[in-house]
């Protein structure tokens, strides 16, 4: 019992002292990068090839980020616009209540494009277009796309906004599932790196103890 009581104490310390290290070297990784980007900045010269694609993997990662915050508000504008419809609004005004009512990313955008084409600077179809273009989201160009056309031939938009929201529904819903299954594979590292050592020497600890005595 002694012997696994040590042998516990040293599985403890070793996985603090992993820990430890790993946190010590993030910080001094985080310190070398602040140096590097201060002395680029003070010389002026260009950054490297490695400095020129992390910037870009963070501005793709940043560019995904949006993306996803737009596409999984996709369904509730929609689904608004499609209430406000049914209620009596026109198309226009019910875009426009969901723009000035909601304060996620695309109701800003939205309300940017209301305010462009009340204002005359652009046309509405030309502002829908740029707000499709904005964010590169499916679901948003296929309803700009289907919106316009009905827009342009006076067809009924209701059916049509309910089947959309409920395609944007389920393509969010799928994407979101596929980046909850490749969670377990990115824990792979950590867990490799920091906790199987410790348990590997929790185990073995008391059999080195037995050979040793």
């Amino acid at each position: 019992m002694e012997a696994l009581a040590m042998a516990a104490c040293f599985a403890a310390l070793a996985g603090f002292l992993v820990v430890r290290w790993a946190a010590q070297e993030l910080e001094e990784a985080g310190r070398r990068k602040i140096l590097r980007e201060g002395m680029g900045l003070v010389a002026g010269a260009p950054s490297g090839p490695a400095s020129v694609a992390a910037s870009r993997i963070r501005g793709k990662r940043e560019r995904e980020r949006i993306q996803l915050d737009v596409e999984r508000h996709v369904p509730e504008m929609l689904d608004a616009i499609a209430l406000g419809m049914r209620s009596g609004l026109s198309f226009e005004s019910a875009l426009r209540l969901y723009g000035f009512r909601f304060d996620d990313r695309l109701a800003l955008a939205c309300r940017r494009a209301c305010q462009n084409w009340e204002s005359g600077l652009v046309e509405r179809d030309e502002a829908l277009r740029a707000v499709a273009e904005e964010f590169d989201v499916p679901s948003l160009s296929r309803f700009v796309a289907n919106a316009l056309r009905a827009l342009k031939y006076g067809s009924p938009m209701g059916r049509m906004l309910e089947v959309l929201s409920s395609e944007a529904r389920s393509c969010y819903r799928a994407k979101m599932e596929e980046r909850v299954a490749k969670a377990p594979v990115k824990m792979l590292a950590p867990t490799a790196g920091l906790i199987l050592p410790a348990m590997l020497i929790m185990m073995m600890g008391p059999v080195v103890l037995e050979l040793i005595g």
